[in-house]
């Protein structure tokens, strides 16, 4: 029986997201007679914690539960080169055969976590380290993107001063959207339609990341499709959000349960869907990305098509799109799960 680490939870502000997706990749995993799960929720001080199945299965988005109270502390040791977790009274649990990371956000999605496992001799579902650093700042991968020649809305990105708003205005005029450029689930990210909204929005963004993304605001729908490695690299129809505020914040996607409608298939004419397929698959292999990914496109009135981004480490709450692209293709929540372990255990 192989030992599976399924890490979840983390500093980031998408920790409440985090143990959703994890609780429910959970209930997949204790079904597989092959697998024994240790669930390693890490605090928001990046403590590791082997959490009980059942305190695990209690949490919700209304009631999320808190790691701090529960577990016990471990840490990863390697023993005759081989990753074990450790916890204070010397009980040793593994050997560690395969991670699952789900913490989205900083810590799970930025590379960090990933160069971790892989100095501990961990093998781990997903992208590896670098990969998933290049495509989760947003400022790098539109860099790396543009130099494939991947279209994209117009932007500017800062670290130090932010530009004026003279000069916003006139490179990108309005409305703008600002954007942490190390965020993901839409946290810290706002519409910008006055010089009001604009300072505002540059203090909102910082709080969660030193580097700010300002986008140009275009008329678009919001299309998305979900990629999947296999013997090549698969990907699924479209799917599209359709929100009912601004636009789709933390609050529509998680929050408010009529926050936007998912469409799954997108209405979307067969040789566009095609281009943004193919458009997929560049930006997957261009940033490196590795087992699985979203991307996330704008289709504009004219079917002009421009990324918006690509998420490694999209969510398996109910109602996250990675999975229901997949099961629009007859690729259920289960069968899902167990390919992309299956995948990690078999890498060398």
């Amino acid at each position: 029986m192989k030992k599976l680490a399924l890490i979840f939870g983390g500093p980031s502000a998408e920790h409440d997201v985090s143990l959703v997706s994890a609780k429910n990749i959970f209930q997949v995993l204790e079904e597989m007679p092959d697998i024994e799960v240790l669930p390693i929720g890490v605090t928001r001080a990046g403590v590791w914690k082997l959490i009980e199945a059942q305190d695990l299965k209690t949490t919700s988005f209304k009631k999320v539960i808190n790691l701090d109270e529960l577990g016990q502390e471990v840490k990863v040791v390697l023993k005759n080169k081989v990753p074990y977790l450790t916890s204070a009274n010397a009980d040793l649990y593994g050997p560690v055969d395969v991670a699952f990371p789900i913490i989205h956000g900083t810590y799970g999605e930025d590379g960090v976590l990933q160069r971790f496992l892989g100095e501990h001799k961990i093998k781990f579902v997903g992208t590896d380290s670098e990969a998933c650093h290049n495509s989760f700042d947003k400022a790098l991968t539109k860099k790396i993107l543009n130099e494939k020649g991947v279209a994209q809305v117009p932007y500017l990105s800062f670290d130090q001063q932010p530009p004026s708003w003279e000069k916003v205005q006139e490179q990108l005029g309005l409305p703008l959207f600002v954007k942490p450029a190390n965020m993901g689930s839409s946290i810290g990210i706002s519409k910008v339609k006055n010089e009001a909204d604009y300072h505002k929005a540059i203090l909102e963004a910082r709080k969660h990341d030193a580097k700010v993304v300002i986008e140009k605001g275009i008329k678009a729908r919001e299309i998305e499709c979900a990629l999947l490695e296999a013997d090549e690299l698969q990907v699924t129809g479209l799917g599209e959000v359709i929100p009912k505020h601004e636009f789709y914040s933390y609050e529509a996607k998680y929050l408010d349960d009529n926050g936007a409608d998912i469409v799954i298939p997108a209405s979307v004419p067969p040789e566009i869907a095609k281009k943004i397929q193919a458009m997929a698959k560049v930006c997957f292999q261009a940033l490196g990305c590795r087992d699985y990914a979203r991307a996330d496109f704008f289709l504009d009135e004219n079917n002009n098509i421009f990324f918006n981004e690509i998420n490694t480490h999209p969510g398996f709450t109910s109602i996250s799109q990675f999975p229901m692209l997949w099961k629009q293709e007859g690729l259920t929540y289960p069968h899902l799960i167990q390919r992309l372990v299956q995948r990690a255990l078999q890498r060398t």
